[in-house]
């Protein structure tokens, strides 16, 4: 995102269960990394998009999601300028997954100060495209000259039918150092989300970190 001129929400695209969409990795305060879960109700459908998939949450879920944040990081430096915040955010009335997802994601970019041009998936009148000519006619629609890949879009990308429409395909692989990981229950180092920068960095640190990972841990 850090990259980018303009930054597209796939919001109306597959909802993959138990990814990153709806858990993420915090650190407890014993170092152990724990995934941070918002439950989804599916229905009988095949397939579901993200702003498709409701919020399975209950009345105590919010109030959990919070304690597990604040017992993980009450004590890490920039707890107390944004923990409010996040709090606020997980307590507001979401009827989907996508609309807790969007609502977080504009709070880092604004804390951040990245100030870019954001933009729906679902508001872009493309018909029918699958995978890789979603993505190209979503390029196509917004006027691009570069694209920024995943490099797991590898296997469907029709790189041909970006450069026929002059668009640069460019594959793009965050890495971070292992000392800005943590060790899950099985001793295997994971990524943690970006919950835990903000409350260990200030904003022009974490944007230093996004840029170059590999600078000495915290």
């Amino acid at each position: 995102m850090l990259r980018s001129d303009v930054f597209v929400f796939l919001d109306d695209v597959q909802f993959s269960k138990n990814s990153v969409g709806n858990r993420v990795h915090i650190r407890r305060k014993d170092g152990v990394a724990a995934y941070l879960t918002a439950p989804v109700r599916l229905s009988k459908k095949a397939f579901q998009n993200y702003n498709e998939v409701e919020l399975d949450i209950g009345p105590r879920w919010p109030d959990a999601a919070i304690n597990a944040i604040r017992d993980a990081y009450q004590k890490s430096p920039f707890f107390k300028k944004i923990f409010q915040d996040i709090a606020d955010i997980i307590l507001m009335h979401h009827p989907h997954l996508a609309s807790l997802n969007i609502e977080l994601i504009y709070y880092v970019i604004q804390y951040l100060q990245l100030n870019k041009p954001l933009v729906l998936s679902s508001s872009i009148p493309i018909a029918g495209a699958q995978k890789s000519d979603l993505v190209f006619e979503i390029c196509k629609q917004l006027g691009a000259t570069k694209y920024l890949s995943g490099t797991g879009a590898k296997k469907y990308n029709n790189e041909q039918q970006f450069t026929d429409q002059g668009i640069a395909l460019v594959y793009t692989q965050f890495s971070i150092a292992d000392g800005y990981k943590a060790p899950d229950v099985n001793n295997e180092l994971v990524n943690l989300s970006i919950l835990h920068f903000l409350f260990h960095y200030e904003a022009e640190k974490i944007k230093e970190l996004i840029h170059c990972p590999t600078v000495p841990a915290y």
